[in-house]
């Protein structure tokens, strides 16, 4: 798995952990508020707004039914019936303290396409409302009847005593907040990845060798030093591989098939080594490569098929295929090396190599 695939599995994982998180902040709190909050029960009482029988002649109803048609008579009963001056006299009438009935909510609504009347009572006891829904609505009834003679209004359904509150409800009200709180997470997770790609990738830019597309030679001083102070004890080896077969041809190929020599090669070595190690441009002719946590035995063998697999030339077109013949110096971790002891023995040994047989030196 390439680093960038690596990359990319941490944040899709670390990304779906922020948006747990949130949906599981919402959850809890959603159950804390229900939990902690009042029941509150809910009374409601049905009534039907329509012309009243006496009228004499059926042009008086045909108008008072188009009058009826414009909602106004409908939504003026139902402003009556949650009036402050019914609400008062009804307590009042029931002898009802209220300063008991402080969480007590009224409010009345006109069913969609309808001359049907709902008065809604709510408050935390279920017995209350329904008495006050049933006497609020005649109270109603009657103020509405000693001032308008055109229509009349009636109880289509009585309020019946609640079993069960309508606030709160755990189960569902856990569902929505959880619903939303999911949806609030996948908005932070998609902010915090539209906001870090593009950062990142100029940072992927800043460490990027342009031509080769391998990393920096800084980029790769920098996660060495970091290696070397990590874990003091931990194998760790440092190489260089020099294009030595490019030394006489270098200064006088065109950029674009330099490009290419540099690309396979750094393809090359991709593809043979594990996804966490490290391949840099180390200067003109050369590539470094770190393996951390590496022995000496598995990084030789490493180095050996990495050499292997350069021996081949590099086709570049029109049947040109151009050697690369390379030599790889290879440093060992020693307990007391520091960063400038690792790379000055891999760059010695690179040296060494060009007069060795196997075309690698290992300094342990």
């Amino acid at each position: 798995m390439t680093t960038a695939r690596i990359l990319t599995v941490k944040r899709v994982q670390s990304g779906w952990r922020i948006a747990a998180i949130i949906t599981a902040v919402f959850w809890l709190a959603s159950l804390a508020w229900s939990l902690t909050t009042t029941p509150l029960y809910r009374a409601s009482t049905k009534f039907l707004v329509y012309p009243n029988a006496n009228l004499t002649s059926s042009r008086d109803v045909v108008s008072s039914l188009d009058t009826l048609d414009k909602r106004t008579i409908s939504s003026t009963y139902a402003d009556i019936l949650d009036s402050n001056r019914v609400y008062q006299e009804t307590v009042k009438r029931l002898k009802l303290d209220p300063a008991e009935l402080s969480q007590v909510n009224v409010h009345s609504e006109v069913q969609a396409n309808t001359n049907i009347l709902v008065l809604h009572v709510e408050g935390p006891d279920p017995k209350v409302v329904t008495l006050l829904a049933n006497n609020i609505g005649q109270n109603g009834i009657s103020y509405i009847k000693s001032i308008y003679q055109v229509f009349d209004i009636a109880y289509l359904d009585l309020a019946v005593e609640p079993k069960e509150p309508f606030q709160p409800r755990p189960l569902l009200d856990g569902l929505i907040a959880a619903g939303i709180g999911l949806l609030v997470g996948l908005v932070a997770v998609i902010a915090r990845e539209l906001i870090r790609s593009p950062l990142e990738t100029m940072r992927e830019r800043s460490i990027t060798d342009k031509q080769s597309l391998a990393y920096t030679r800084k980029h790769a001083l920098h996660t060495l030093g970091e290696d070397l102070l990590k874990s003091p004890e931990e194998p760790l080896a440092f190489g260089v591989i020099q294009l030595y077969g490019l030394e006489e041809l270098a200064e006088g190929l065109p950029e674009g098939i330099a490009a290419t020599i540099y690309r396979t090669v750094v393809d090359k070595l991709h593809a043979m080594l594990r996804g966490d190690d490290l391949v840099a441009r180390w200067d003109r002719l050369s590539f470094s490569v770190l393996l951390s946590s590496t022995p000496e035995a598995p990084a030789r063998k490493t180095f050996e098929r990495l050499l292997h697999t350069l021996k081949a030339p590099v086709e570049v077109g029109s049947g040109v295929a151009i050697p690369l013949d390379p030599v790889a110096g290879l440093a060992m971790r020693r307990p007391d090396d520091s960063l400038e002891s690792v790379t000055g023995r891999a760059c010695e040994a690179v040296k060494a190599a060009r007069t060795d047989p196997a075309r690698l030196v290992v300094s342990l």
